[in-house]
């Protein structure tokens, strides 16, 4: 009288392997999007030397994460703007004595917007491709 459910062996065993699919695709899968935002943010950094262009990098995907970088001293001034000094000390001032402000590249926001798009598009990809 009584009923017997089979079937779950086997979805034990395509959950065990999602899961263990999922951390080695997770991990390669961020390091390829932070690849991709690394080369969008240089192609968006404004050229003078080089020097800052070639001073952006990406961590290696660990956990999920990855961290796409530039150590030199002035990325920050380049990508959020600055205020002009003049050479004797002082900031320069504009004819109606404002203080001269460069407005920022915005190379990293810039990228970030960019990739977001693809991200997503990439992501249910994936996410089709494990539960298939």
């Amino acid at each position: 009288m009584g009923e017997e459910i089979t079937g779950f062996d086997q979805l034990d065993a395509k959950l065990q392997s999602i899961l263990d699919q999922s951390l080695a695709k997770r991990n390669k899968f961020v390091a390829q999007q932070a690849e991709l935002l690394n080369g969008r943010v240089k192609d968006n950094t404004p050229v003078d030397t080089g020097t800052l262009r070639n001073g952006w990098h990406r961590s290696r995907a660990v956990k999920g994460a990855a961290t796409v970088y530039n150590n030199t001293h002035y990325a920050g001034h380049v990508e959020f703007g600055h205020r002009i000094r003049k050479r004797g000390g002082g900031w320069a001032k504009d004819r109606k004595g404002r203080t001269r402000f460069v407005p920022g590249a915005k190379m990293l926001h810039e990228g970030l917007a960019e990739t977001e798009r693809q991200f997503k598009a990439d992501a249910e990809t994936i996410m089709e491709d494990l539960l298939s």
